[in-house]
């Protein structure tokens, strides 16, 4: 999308749209060759299940030792990644200012603290909060005794994996719904889970009855690989038409951080570099090799797990992904649809851009943002134009620095979308 500025003072503009130009190649990512060489490795690695669906539609299953479609088994620290999307819902429904709302606001316990008063929602969800994120036993505690846990680093500055940082967000959670929901499992069950008629067959609570929130959940295949479905459609569950969540909300969980390139907020991502994962794979992962893969430019939901969590060093993920996926080359190469309502507010010396989010590619498949970028140029045809707003994350908006200093004539805006993978919209 393209603005044409007549002057700092006057932010009105007209608009103009391109024709994307990406491949949008969507080859059949399993064919029954590849579903049987999947199923071998899964059991050879100690594999009980495997389920994949590929745009709502099971193409490929097998079970052994014993387990089943409707069989359930412990996902470990995949329960992880239903908190990120609760995160988000919480924030559709105005229980959450946003992702960067701190903590302090509503653990008061933590106001003299000066790094813990700092922490924000985000840093939690990304193990970046800079609290210990093990306590000093290597159990799970309680929520009261997670939010008295130290800080050990200036928020935002370290990644540490662990429980401590889930169960705070549980304590966190569970203040800010009373009265309405006892507890935040209540919560997520309400709002998210029922709405796809996802049924977890347990879950583990801890001496304060409080649900655990960074493992405990036990699912069946065939009720785990729903959740993921609604995750891949970004929020819309189709046989309802309803909107879960935003989908800008729930593509914050994708976007990495500063501080570790492979996990954003409660998901794991797809290694930078790593062709043999596509690239906008993300990745729901518990102990031993309990495994769920996202990967909507291939419209696919993998589930993979075992009974035997503390024995599984056999198995590589990428070795599974090589088998199931039947291109040679299953990156994504189409490019986002173009961005829209383009929109400019002075302020001081800078300029303030907002847009309308994009939300998917080319074809109009659900797509993964990897950021947006702005350029201005004095020509329509953007002839060396120049950048001036890079942003990284799904969110549709950013300030330009000093952009509304000393510029006369004609300025023209364009806005572009960029995925995950690289591809850059029109």
């Amino acid at each position: 999308m393209i603005v044409r500025m007549l002057s700092v003072a006057g932010l009105v503009a007209a608009l103009s749209s391109l024709q994307a130009t990406a491949q949008c190649t969507y080859p059949t990512p399993v064919t029954a060759a590849t579903c049987t060489a999947a199923k071998q490795y899964n059991a050879a690695t100690g594999g009980v299940s495997l389920l994949v669906w590929v745009d709502g539609q099971n193409v490929c299953e097998g079970y052994n030792s014993g387990s089943g479609v409707n069989v359930a088994h412990e996902a470990w620290s995949g329960t992880k990644s239903f908190w990120s999307i609760a995160a988000a819902r919480a924030i559709q429904d105005g229980l959450i200012s946003s992702l960067d709302e701190k903590l302090v606001d509503t653990i008061p316990e933590w106001q003299s603290d000066p790094w813990k008063s700092q922490i924000t929602v985000r840093q939690l969800l990304s193990l970046t909060s800079g609290i210990r994120a093990e306590s000093a036993d290597g159990g799970t505690p309680t929520y009261a005794a997670a939010i008295n846990e130290q800080a050990l680093h200036e928020p935002g500055t370290f990644w540490e994996y662990g429980s401590v940082p889930y169960q705070i967000f549980g304590e966190f959670l569970r203040r800010k719904l009373q009265p309405n929901f006892v507890d935040p499992l209540a919560y997520l069950d309400a709002k998210v889970l029922s709405k796809i008629d996802a049924q977890y067959a347990g879950w583990t609570r801890g001496p304060d009855n409080n649900p655990h929130l960074p493992w405990g959940s036990q699912w069946t295949p065939a009720e785990w690989v729903r959740y993921g479905e609604m995750v891949r459609r970004g929020g819309l569950w189709p046989a309802t038409g309803e909107q879960i969540a935003d989908q800008e909300l729930i593509d914050e969980s994708f976007h990495r951080s500063a501080a570790k390139d492979t996990y954003g907020l409660t998901w794991w991502l797809a290694e930078p570099g790593n062709v043999r994962k596509p690239c906008d794979t993300v990745m729901a992962i518990g102990l031993g090799t309990q495994y769920m893969y996202v990967i909507r430019s291939l419209k696919m939901v993998v589930v993979r797990q075992t009974d035997q969590p503390w024995d599984g060093l056999t198995f590589n993920p990428d070795e599974l992904l090589d088998r199931l996926l039947a291109p040679s080359n299953p990156q994504d190469d189409c490019a986002p649809a173009a961005a829209a309502l383009l929109s400019m507010t002075k302020s001081g010396n800078d300029i303030a851009f907002d847009w309308g989010p994009v939300n998917v590619d080319a074809t109009g498949n659900i797509e993964l943002l990897g950021g947006y970028e702005v350029r201005s140029s004095t020509q329509p045809n953007f002839a060396l134009p120049l950048p001036v707003l890079t942003t990284n994350g799904p969110r549709s908006a950013g300030l330009a620095p000093g952009e509304g200093l000393g510029a006369s004539g004609v300025v023209y805006y364009q806005v572009r979308a960029r995925d995950k993978c690289g591809n850059v919209g029109p």
